[in-house]
């Protein structure tokens, strides 16, 4: 499985083109569903992405999957530019280590240089996670199949569309989703905010982003929303850094698939540039000097085109004329 990327490349791997080859090392029937031999599925709205069979032998795995000839696969394990022709390739060899399964698969374009998984069982058993080794990719999920039979892998595939594995969907963290309300509470009405309360928001900020970097320092953060919360997090931070941190924090949220995201990467670029004494893009960020009226300025209006600003979930430079408006009409 060789990637031919039209993303960058630590967000996607794509164009998979394995062997067609039989299945070595196996007798033929059914795999019998105990620990890792058996037959697992991958699966997008029900329809069958990908079949893995494993068949054990007085200690020993063979097998082969099946899938798409053809895929680009992003980090949020959301596939792309399917095509209808499937490829079954054979598993060279399977050794178990530990708890965990590591396959190596054939691959007919690239012989020297197989494919190599690794395979760990999950719900006792009835689900399991395989990820690509040379990727970084999180581990796709996978169910055991219970009906007779292998079944096959779907072929109507859109080239234009985009598909989710089923169960691919990552918790995200209560912890962090309460730190986000509390970030957000305070800022409910800043115009009625005073000197005081807004430096008590200002504690309430630190507090929050020291809690938030200890959740994503101890890997606790998985999710897009996750992600997307702990950049407005840093948003509300006081130094370049803090920006910084939150607009990678909003690009690393984008790459899992949350297009929520978007309006907060854009507001966290403007903020760091303004922090550094550069001019804003996007237009983002209202700025109240003392004794002056509110202002986007420094502000590089001409950078970016509103059509670029509507695809980030920002307003135009109109509306953002009519913002600046509302906002020096205040008392």
């Amino acid at each position: 499985m060789r990637p031919r990327c039209s993303l960058p490349f630590w967000m996607c791997f794509c164009a998979v083109t394995l062997a067609a080859l039989a299945a070595i090392g196996c007798q033929p029937g059914p795999a019998p569903a105990t620990g890792f031999a058996g037959t697992w599925i991958a699966t997008t709205g029900g329809r069958v992405m990908m079949v893995l069979t494993l068949r054990e032998q007085r200690g020993t795995f063979g097998g082969s999957w099946a899938h798409p000839d053809t895929f680009s696969v992003s980090q949020s394990s959301t596939f792309s530019a399917v095509t209808g022709r499937v490829t079954t390739s054979a598993i060279k060899s399977a050794v178990v280590q530990g708890t965990e399964l590591h396959l190596t698969v054939q691959d007919e374009h690239n012989p020297n240089e197989p494919d190599e998984y690794v395979m760990a069982l999950e719900n006792g058993g009835e689900r399991a996670a395989i990820r690509l080794v040379a990727a970084a990719l999180p581990p796709w999920p996978f169910s055991r199949y219970h009906g007779s039979g292998v079944p096959s892998v779907s072929t109507d595939w859109d080239a234009s569309a985009s598909y989710k594995l089923d169960g691919a969907e990552v918790p995200s963290s209560a912890e962090m989703l309460a730190i986000f309300d509390e970030d957000q509470k305070v800022r409910q009405n800043p115009a009625a905010m005073d000197a005081k309360a807004w430096e008590a928001a200002s504690r309430g900020d630190k507090e929050r982003r020291t809690r938030t970097a200890t959740l994503l320092e101890g890997g606790q953060l998985h999710s897009g929303p996750d992600l997307r919360r702990a950049a407005f997090v840093f948003q509300h931070g006081d130094a370049p850094d803090d920006y910084l941190l939150a607009h990678t924090l909003a690009l690393a949220a984008m790459s899992k698939g949350d297009a929520d995201a978007a309006w907060i990467a854009a507001a966290t670029l403007d903020r760091y540039l303004q922090s550094i004494h550069q001019s804003q893009i996007y237009g983002t960020q209202f700025l109240t000097p003392t004794g002056k009226p509110v202002t986007q300025d420094p502000f590089n209006r001409t950078l970016i085109p509103d059509s670029l600003r509507s695809v980030l979930g920002v307003a135009s430079l109109a509306a953002q004329k009519d913002q600046l408006a509302a906002w020096r009409r205040r008392p």
